[in-house]
């Protein structure tokens, strides 16, 4: 496996950092959208179950994220996160021109995929979800509403705690701890700007995503916290191809769960691909 990095310009310019992980002789290119408040360097159970199967991964550091430039966890509009995809994809197919595309979003990252597919649909050859449902979370929803409200025009760039309970993001305590002591990761502040459009976000998706045609995987767990109704997306989602997973008693990040549910969940997704890869 060879990993490379670097940054490419994003929207206004930003300098946006991503990586790869490529094997020898890829079939098809994994574009990887992480979550709210970390960054792509957390899903090495990923990388490790999808390298050997010949799959290659490109994924950035959103913006106001990671290794990446911005202020924390801020975007002027939602839209940015879209159009800094778009160009690493560019990225992508410029070095892999003929290898099937498939776009992984998880929390945060699976609006940004949901999103783009809605703009670029016809670019991608599948969408894969974690993480992900209708509506956020009861514990931190009227919370951000108020943020969202109250402060998304007056004071966009004002900061607040979003109250995450990192106990939910898994049941490997290892995962948490690792989490709450990793530099890049910035969990304890949200802008108001931000917080107004997840909200918005989870308000409009359902005006749309049954009109989707793309082949879909949709991984969640069950005790999910962080983000709520994925149940819900089984009736919402209406094209033919459709995998939708509910894993009973599985937290938020189920790519990081303890060793014997993760490998069963990481299996599915291989599972998926090779049966979607020609």
């Amino acid at each position: 496996m060879k990993h490379l990095a670097g940054e490419f310009k994003g929207v206004k310019g930003l300098k946006i950092y991503y990586q790869a992980w490529l094997p020898e002789s890829p079939k098809a290119i994994i574009h990887l959208v992480h979550g709210g408040f970390e960054h792509s360097g957390r899903y090495q159970n990923v990388v490790n179950e999808l390298i050997p199967l010949n799959y290659a991964i490109y994924a950035d550091d959103h913006r106001g994220h990671g290794r990446s430039e911005g202020l924390r966890n801020y975007v002027d509009s939602f839209d940015q996160y879209i159009e800094d995809e778009k160009i690493l994809y560019d990225l992508i197919k410029g070095f892999h021109p003929n290898l099937p595309i498939f776009m992984l979003g998880h929390s945060l990252g699976s609006f940004i995929a949901i999103y783009f597919t809605k703009k670029y649909e016809h670019f991608l050859d599948g969408l894969i979800l974690s993480g992900t449902g209708t509506e956020p979370g009861k514990e931190t929803s009227g919370f951000l509403k108020l943020i969202a409200k109250a402060f998304s025009k007056i004071a966009p760039r004002m900061k607040f705690n979003p109250r995450i309970d990192t106990k939910f993001l898994s049941h490997d305590l290892e995962v948490v701890n690792n989490y709450e002591n990793d530099p890049l990761v910035n969990a304890k502040k949200i802008t108001a700007r931000l917080s107004y459009e997840m909200l918005n976000n989870f308000k409009n998706l359902k005006s749309f995503i049954g009109k989707f045609k793309i082949n879909l995987l949709v991984q969640c767990g069950s005790k999910d916290k962080l983000i709520k109704g994925s149940e819900n997306l089984k009736n919402l989602f209406k094209m033919p191809d459709k995998t939708i997973k509910i894993y009973e008693g599985l937290y938020h990040e189920v790519y990081n769960e303890i060793e014997e549910d993760r490998i069963k969940v990481l299996k599915d997704l291989s599972i998926w691909l090779n049966n979607h890869v020609s």
